[in-house]
């Protein structure tokens, strides 16, 4: 009797190990794949106060409008607005660490991002990337647009984050910066939306 039972626990074990995998369960995400670079602006995170994010750079190229942490139901991440900044153009910056691109083969990039009450084209986010910058002189670098990336429009959902999706970065050599540039106005109510970046990783197969 204490036998039967005996194997009846081990068959149940066994049973529910087999029931709990699923080919889903399989399927690789950019979370468990070999990480090459990851940030989700979440260390030392504090809600609406400028964003300090440990080997970023956060530059206000025109005015004096920065990115800023921001904090949501425990969800933290960096968002760029030249709202109530009363200045006529705001051009910001969130500059990368460098990101060697050396070290392994085929890297693919992923990222999501939001906009909140863009109307105009105009009040843009770019997503760029550059070889040549020195972490000086941000704009003689040859910053190109990160080709096939997906970027929220002024027709997205308020503060629905969309993923950018798996973009190659497997051409590049030597050492890269990654960027999110906003151009917006604290004077004119039309160019005066913001855009919200989170969870950016780099990863390989």
């Amino acid at each position: 009797m204490k036998r039967n039972k005996i194997l009846s626990i081990l068959g149940l074990i066994a049973f529910l190990s087999l029931s709990g995998c699923s080919p889903e369960d399989d399927i690789k995400t950019p979370y468990l794949r070999p990480m090459i670079f990851m940030e989700d602006f979440s260390v030392g995170a504090m809600d609406d106060i400028t964003l300090v994010t440990p080997g970023w750079e956060n530059i206000a190229e025109v005015g004096t409008a920065r990115w800023k942490a921001q904090v949501y139901s425990g969800n933290a991440y960096a968002e760029f607005t030249s709202y109530q900044s009363g200045e006529l153009t705001n051009i910001g910056w969130l500059v990368s660490p460098k990101i060697n691109m050396d070290a392994q083969e085929g890297e693919k990039l992923q990222f999501i991002a939001s906009q909140s009450y863009v109307s105009n084209s105009a009040n843009s986010l770019e997503a760029l990337i550059a070889t040549d910058y020195d972490g000086t002189n941000l704009t003689t670098a040859n910053w190109q647009p990160i080709a096939g990336a997906t970027l929220p429009s002024t027709s997205s959902e308020y503060f629905l984050f969309i993923e950018s999706g798996i973009i190659d970065l497997s051409a590049y050599t030597g050492s890269i910066n990654i960027a999110f540039k906003v151009k917006g106005s604290g004077t004119n109510t039309a160019l005066d939306g913001g855009y919200q970046i989170d969870n950016i990783r780099i990863y390989n197969n």
